[in-house]
């Protein structure tokens, strides 16, 4: 897998994509998993992005205007 590729852009990419993005980024956090670990964060990414992908699907209409942010 390519470094600047991330599975999430596409929720049918295989468990194997899953894995070496969770084994890329978590060397980059400076994470030391091991392979227990790091299929466990797999799986979960893969869930997340099963779970997201109707809402990323979505396309609003560009004169939805967004909901106000509360600054105290």
């Amino acid at each position: 897998m390519e470094h600047d590729k991330n599975p999430a852009k596409d929720a049918a990419n295989p468990a194997s994509a899953w894995l070496d993005y969770a084994s890329i980024v978590s060397q980059a956090q400076g994470y030391q998993l091991d392979d227990a670990q790091l299929a466990r964060v797999a799986a979960q990414l893969e869930l997340i992005s099963a779970v997201a992908a109707p809402l990323l699907s979505l396309q609003l209409p560009a004169e939805i205007e967004p909901a106000p942010v509360f600054r105290p």
